[in-house]
């Protein structure tokens, strides 16, 4: 479910779409799945994918997000920050 999450956002990303990046992320967070969803999964590939494509805003606008995960969740995905701003600087 994670995968095609992010499939789904992808194209948003590599067009610059931040709008429709903020509204698609509040409408999934708000669904009910199945099962429960691996978020810090679908942040981390969407955060570095949005890096990769030089989306300064869209990884400032995540950057807000990532705050609302849960402190064990961020101090795992922190190393994550220093790839995505060395793949921004490239």
């Amino acid at each position: 479910m994670e995968d095609e999450l992010i499939r789904e956002i992808k194209p948003l990303i590599e067009t610059g779409n931040l709008t429709a990046l903020q509204i698609m992320w509040e409408d999934y967070s708000e669904m009910e799945f199945d099962r429960p969803i691996a978020w810090d999964y679908v942040f981390q590939k969407i955060y570095l994918h949005a890096a990769l494509k030089k989306q300064r805003e869209i990884c400032e606008w995540l950057d807000t997000i990532f705050l609302e995960f849960n402190p064990m969740t961020q101090i795992a995905m922190r190393q994550m920050f220093s790839y995505a701003r060395y793949l921004l600087r490239q």
